[in-house]
């Protein structure tokens, strides 16, 4: 009996430190990538027409959240609303609606885009390319100077603006009127484009704001840091401010002319470079240049960096879905690098990541087939992009619900399952899972100007069956993609 209870316990310990092992790799490859991180961070770039190999404005986004806010694809249709309606923010604070609003498109989380937890395009080719939020990073003088407005606005107020905005330099008009007269409930930074330019915008605190217009031969890196440099305020063509922005930061102490011209993201960010999180932010913001710009050599342990970069070759919608999906790998700051357990770092593309996303916009084409949403739902390291034209008329289901009563529940939840299996082990799956949806990438781009060209035929003589025949592909492409997710798990559950 004595032999048995020794035996026992001797299998007891070994399997605690065997589970603790293994909670421990998994801990610290969540860690590594962010995923228990309570700060819920993004990543954007924004590439201008002169940088792409088509001569398209091309944006490109990650949503970090918690990863469990199931994201969806959702169209919108032209509405006229009668007078003394009105749009409700989350905040109590309500603003007249529009007599009449644009249609749009969206890839959003499921509780809404109220904060801003979405990217969206509407009959224009005018884009909200994605958000990012700054809170962590204004500044104590800032903080001060212009308090947030508790019952301002939120974040869903960008999407307000793209359904009454026909270009991206209205849209930003728009938004930062509205900032103004307001004001917001929390600071965040929002890119803006349409086939001709792009902009880039931030809110300061309560009602300061800045935007910048960004250069078509450049390429404008995002993380959740104020990123708005020197500003030009006679130059209205490329940069827009909110009313007495100058005379507002002096003052307020927040700026001394005597000491420089003034520098927007000085003057109101910047608190988050401490030694705790130093890089947490900017290492981002340089790994997104040196891959597009190596030549640069930046130094990695820069906080700040050039606003305008103009890429070493011209960039296409693949070289974006691997920026998307990068990790440093390949660098000594690689998060998945084995035995690493002293991580400060956070990756581009993390597990807690709910939809990626790059947003094709191309002005020479019919808007409904010019505009593609290359949209992956889930965790990005492990989505699948998939396109989705402005003129198709409906979303397949799994894709426009979030929910789990859709057969086996929203798209969302397959790629999230995939992710949560693949992610422990990712030195040995990830390899094979992302190969694999290269692989159906590739495919997409190269059947897109063949698919293209047959349907700017068709929208000559019947642009509704070429609405029809647009709908079909991305529906089709989209139910093949969630197929294959569905496979894969399977597979590495067999194995």
């Amino acid at each position: 009996m004595e032999v048995i209870k020794k035996r026992f316990g001797f299998i007891l310990i070994s399997l605690t430190l065997l589970l603790t092992v293994i909670f421990v790799s998994r801990f610290n490859i969540l860690r590594a990538c962010g995923q228990n991180d309570e700060r819920l961070e993004c990543f954007l770039i924004m590439a201008g027409k002169g940088t792409t190999s088509d001569g398209s404005v091309l944006l490109a986004h990650n949503n970090d959240l918690s990863g469990k806010e199931a994201s969806l694809i959702e169209k919108y249709p032209q509405a006229k609303y009668k007078t003394g309606e009105y749009v409700h923010f989350p905040t109590g604070l309500k603003i007249p609606q529009a007599g009449e609003t644009f249609e749009w498109m969206v890839l959003r989380i499921y509780k809404g885009f109220s904060e801003g937890d979405a990217v969206a395009v509407n009959e224009f080719q005018v884009a909200i390319a994605g958000g990012l939020a700054l809170g962590d990073d204004r500044n104590e003088k800032a903080v001060e100077a212009d308090p947030l407005i508790k019952k301002g606005l939120t974040g869903g107020v960008r999407y307000i603006a793209l359904q009454r905005s026909k270009t991206a330099r209205e849209c930003v008009e728009l938004i930062g009127s509205l900032y103004t007269k307001y004001g917001v409930a929390y600071p965040s930074g929002v890119g803006i484009a349409d086939p001709e330019e792009s902009w880039y915008i931030e809110s300061g605190g309560g009602r300061s704001w800045a935007a910048i217009r960004i250069p078509d031969d450049s390429v404008w890196v995002q993380a959740n840091g104020f990123r708005i440099g020197e500003i030009d305020f006679e130059d209205k063509t490329n940069f827009l401010s909110s009313p007495d922005l100058k005379r507002f930061a002096i003052r307020k102490g927040l700026w001394n002319p005597s000491e420089g011209k003034f520098h927007f993201a000085r003057a109101f960010g910047h608190k988050k470079r401490t030694k705790s999180n130093m890089f947490y932010n900017s290492r981002r913001v340089w790994r997104g240049i040196s891959l597009l710009a190596p030549e640069l050599k930046l130094d990695p342990d820069l906080q700040e960096f050039p606003l305008f970069i103009k890429p070493e070759e011209k960039i296409d919608i693949k070289k974006l879905f691997s920026i998307l999906r990068d990790h440093y790998e390949g660098t000594e700051y690689d998060v998945y690098a084995e035995n690493r357990t002293d991580i400060k770092e956070r990756a581009i593309a993390v597990p807690g990541s709910v939809h990626t996303n790059v947003l094709q916009l191309r002005g020479w084409m019919p808007n409904d087939i010019g505009a593609v949403l290359w949209a992956g739902v889930g965790p990005t390291p492990f989505a699948i992009y998939v396109p989705y034209y402005f003129g198709i008329n409906d979303i397949s289901k799994p894709f426009s619900t979030a929910g789990r009563e859709c057969g086996n529940g929203s798209a969302f939840w397959s790629f999230k399952s995939l992710s949560d299996f693949v992610t422990p082990g990712f030195d040995k799956l990830a390899k094979l899972v992302i190969c694999e949806w290269e692989k159906f990438e590739a495919d997409e781009m190269d059947m897109q100007s063949k698919l293209e060209k047959k349907t700017l035929d068709l929208f000559k003589t019947d642009k509704k069956m070429a609405k029809i025949w647009l709908t079909y592909y991305s529906s089709h492409l989209s139910l093949k993609s969630l197929e294959k997710a569905k496979n894969m798990l399977k597979g590495l559950h067999n194995k």
